[in-house]
């Protein structure tokens, strides 16, 4: 396994779900009350600087926290947004996405960026206790075997199954932090053959672009699941409302997840593991949502 060592500027952001973002007001600036995830929608960002990447070593319990849609169905609660099922958060339900980039060039603009479309291979492969740990040697263009590292936390059951030497496709996104702008990436780690997800991350402020290579699946938002923290009148709160996201398979099963729980599905011969760690989409003025979320997945 590839020893972890300090990295330059823009190399590392490691996001911590337990830190969900509060808000983050600026003067003069217009309310974002509700971000689109779809790749077909999203708009880049503008205007920033990268930051100082960081880190966190938070333990994660060993507690198998499984949520099915009929474990849902078991909970149904009425709210005021129609009757939707709102499950609690599991306590045991979190995560965290970090990505060394290694040399991969930063691209200037309004914000800086990593993009990442590259075919890998796998050096290393390792999960400790929900500290899953992924060395790659990826190739794009003129960038030869460069080295980049995937590291998530997530449940010490989480399921993954990656071997060393396999060949996969990684696609992977970082921004920096600017004006009215929130620093966050996001991979997809694919089988090279099969297509199959292998292990994806979201630590973002919404699911930009991940829809785009995301395959056989497709991760939507969901809204009104749980009842809205300001009541009729959201128009400037700092308490979250608590979202969703349904994972849809090509092969036709889906799964809605909410904040702060975790389900899995079968597809493509496949176990998938979802965990979202935070959904939560803000109301106050200048702010934004934010997502941290994994999916694994073994064979079935």
């Amino acid at each position: 396994m590839l020893p972890r060592t300090l990295l330059p500027v823009h190399a590392l952001v490691l996001v911590s779900a337990i830190l969900a973002p509060a808000c983050k007001p600026e003067e003069g600036a217009a309310t974002d009350t509700d971000p689109t995830d779809s790749a077909a929608t999203d708009t880049d960002p503008t205007d920033t600087a990268a930051t100082q990447p960081t880190t966190s070593d938070t333990d994660t319990a060993a507690t198998d926290t499984d949520t099915t849609a009929s474990d849902t169905a078991d909970t149904d609660t009425d709210t005021d947004t129609g009757g939707e099922v709102c499950v609690p958060r599991d306590p045991v339900v979190t995560a965290e996405v970090g990505i060394d980039f290694g040399t991969w060039p930063v691209m200037d603009g309004e914000p800086e960026t990593i993009s990442v479309a590259a075919a890998c291979t796998v050096q290393t492969a390792t999960q400790v206790e929900g500290k899953v740990e992924v060395a790659l040697l990826c190739s794009q263009g003129d960038l030869l075997d460069v080295a980049v590292t995937l590291f998530v936390t997530a449940p010490a059951d989480f399921a993954i199954d990656i071997q060393d030497g396999q060949t996969v496709a990684l696609d992977a996104y970082w921004q920096g932090e600017g004006h009215h702008i929130g620093s966050g990436e996001w991979f997809v780690l694919k089988a090279a053959d099969t297509g199959a997800v292998l292990l994806a991350g979201v630590a973002h402020d919404s699911n930009f672009g991940v829809n785009e290579v995301f395959g056989a699946l497709t991760v939507n938002t969901v809204e009104g699941m749980c009842p809205l923290p300001c009541g009729s009148e959201c128009f400037d709160t700092s308490d979250p409302e608590r979202i969703a996201f349904q994972f849809v398979h090509d092969e036709g099963p889906s799964l809605e997840v909410v904040d702060g729980t975790r389900g899995e599905f079968l597809a493509q011969g496949r176990k998938f593991d979802a965990v979202v760690a935070k959904a939560e989409k803000y109301y106050c003025l200048n702010c934004w949502s934010w997502y941290v979320w994994v999916i694994g997945s073994v064979p079935a």
